[in-house]
């Protein structure tokens, strides 16, 4: 008797145990037409791709600032003839009118004020550049 009662005992916990553990309801299946019913109404239209254009960045150009000048002159004819000269040469050379009436020959531009004074301090350091100075355009 007390095997029998000691398996009922464990059996009605078990079964208490299983019964707790189940909190959801049990899911019905969905029948399949209506399965197929609602893929058929969800489905979209594939939309055709646009290729999208590559963008290039825009780069802001800053104006050139700082000059190097090589010489400068009264008469603007022998300005022209020095900054002719310096073009053959491969140098990007502009004539800047002073307020003086004396017209400056450059012969390199920068942006950069620390790359200009640094072009200015190695330019110097040659004999035939020794009188080069920085012109700074306001």
């Amino acid at each position: 008797m007390k095997k029998y009662i000691k398996t009922v005992f464990i059996a009605s916990l078990i079964l208490s145990i299983g019964v707790s553990a189940c909190k959801d309801e049990k899911k019905t299946p969905v029948k399949k037409e209506v399965a197929e019913k609602v893929k058929a109404k969800t489905e979209t239209k594939a939309e055709p791709v646009v290729a999208k254009k590559k963008l290039k960045p825009v780069v802001e150009q800053v104006p050139n600032k700082y000059f190097l000048i090589l010489a400068s002159f009264q008469n603007i004819k022998n300005a022209e003839r020095l900054q002719q000269k310096l073009i053959k040469d491969g140098y990007n050379s502009e004539i800047f009118e002073a307020a003086n009436g004396f017209h400056r020959v450059s012969y390199k531009a920068f942006s950069d004020r620390t790359l200009a004074f640094q072009e200015l301090k190695s330019a110097r350091a040659s004999e035939e550049h020794k009188e080069n100075w920085l012109y700074i355009k306001r």
